[in-house]
């Protein structure tokens, strides 16, 4: 068996050590069950790992390979509505219909099992700010409407308005060769994000060089993190959750927890969105040329990316209560995951059905109309700044980012190649 390659990415500090729990708790304690998290970690990456050399479909998405996976998820579809995942024990989905019931149905719940110690669940660093449950999504998403009390444009025209603002700035300020996904992609919705909840200018630097440090929180809601950039995950949540309580200081709870949520939920997803929208309007032939000389056709790839390749191609759920879906009885407990993109492709989709890119509920509830209108911004940026874009090298897919299939690096150039004279 090949091992799984280690990621390259790295890491800016070393996170600082969890907080101990309850008072009382000594540091060997604390370490102890640090270990234990850790422990937990490393046999859950392998449960999936070894359900993929057993042929396992869901098993190998999880492993996230370089092969394909949309050949898992059609082999995940040719097995009916539900599939189960006898080695990880979850049930799994490639059909619209079913992902429908499970995004809407109020027995699928978050994504966190509960009452399980950190020592015990499968993914003891799974996000808290992206693991919150439908109730608690439902009562912060009127927080997060545009002209509400966190993002101050009435409307998502204005917003698109100051996201293309920032947009061509970062672009101004990129050399020759620049990295699409981290000099650009990963820099806007912090800059976006700081302006619409009002920090003071002395926060916004921090905070946009926090917020890209959570990058692996949406990927870490199915797949383990290595140890260390999974502490180093919570370690900047609870930087982003921090900062806007220092600077949101007329805000209640409620108002800043909203606040993180959205930051966290919509950062990433965003780049992934926009990185992944020019590297197919690249890869047609004349899609760029197009939208370069109509730059309001932004909007419709950005839609069209959101239906035929989702930036999150995992959602995962939990049943609370004994349920029923695409005729099989689920007890409470079971887990649950839609294959977005395969979802969003079902042949037997009704003509014409709205984009299926980003879940109604949980954390999306909060940040989906963000994302896609900053990515809309982002696209129409570069095709109005840099028409003559191009690549300037192999792009690169984050490990272990089942979920995002994240990219670690897309080198771009601002102009065509010239030849040299003879």
């Amino acid at each position: 068996m090949t091992a799984e390659p280690l990621s390259a990415e790295p890491l800016s500090a070393r996170p600082p050590a969890d907080p101990p729990g309850q008072p009382g708790t000594t540091r060997r304690d604390t370490a102890l069950a640090d270990a234990r998290r850790a422990r937990r970690n490393q046999l859950t990456r392998a449960a999936q790992w070894f359900a993929g050399t057993e042929g396992d479909p869901y098993g190998l998405l999880l492993r996230a390979g370089p092969d394909d996976p949309a050949v898992h998820e059609e082999r995940v579809r040719a097995h009916g509505p539900l599939y189960r995942s006898a080695p990880l024990d979850t049930w799994v989905t490639a059909h619209r219909a079913v992902a429908e019931q499970v995004f809407t149905d109020p027995a699928f719940d978050g994504t966190g099992p509960d009452g399980t110690p950190a020592g015990q669940d499968d993914l003891p660093w799974r996000s808290g700010l992206l693991a919150l449950d439908r109730a608690t999504a439902a009562r912060l998403a009127p927080l997060t409407a545009f002209g509400g009390p966190l993002l101050w444009a009435p409307e998502p025209h204005c917003v698109e308005q100051r996201a293309a603002t920032y947009a061509r700035r970062l672009l101004e300020g990129c050399g020759e060769h620049f990295d699409l996904a981290e000099d650009f992609a990963r820099r806007l919705p912090g800059a976006v994000l700081a302006e619409q909840f009002g920090l003071p200018d002395a926060a916004h630097e921090e905070f946009t060089r926090v917020l890209p440090d959570c990058r692996h929180a949406l990927d870490g809601l199915v797949c383990p993190q290595p140890h260390a950039t999974a502490r180093a995950t919570r370690a900047a949540e609870s930087a982003v959750t921090g900062l806007l309580a220092r600077h949101l200081p007329d805000a209640g709870e409620d108002t800043v927890h909203a606040a993180a949520v959205l930051a966290v939920g919509a950062a990433e997803t965003t780049a992934v969105l926009v990185v992944e929208t020019v590297r197919r309007l690249r890869a047609r032939p004349g899609a760029w040329q197009r939208l370069t000389a109509d730059p309001a056709l932004a909007g419709a790839a950005v839609r069209t990316t959101l239906r035929t390749a989702p930036p999150i191609r995992l959602e995962a759920r939990v049943t609370r209560t004994d349920t029923t879906l695409a005729g099989t009885g689920l007890p409470a407990g079971s887990r649950v995951v839609v294959l977005v993109a395969a979802a969003g492709r079902d042949p037997a989709a009704p003509a014409g059905a709205a984009p299926l890119g980003l879940a109604p509920d949980l954390h999306f509830a909060l940040s989906a109309p963000l994302i896609t209108v900053i990515a809309t911004a982002a696209l129409r940026g570069l095709a109005e700044t840099l028409p003559r874009l191009r690549e300037a090298g192999e792009p690169v897919t984050r490990t272990r980012s089942p979920a995002l299939l994240a990219p670690a690096r897309f080198p771009v150039a601002k102009r065509e190649s010239t030849p040299c004279a003879s």
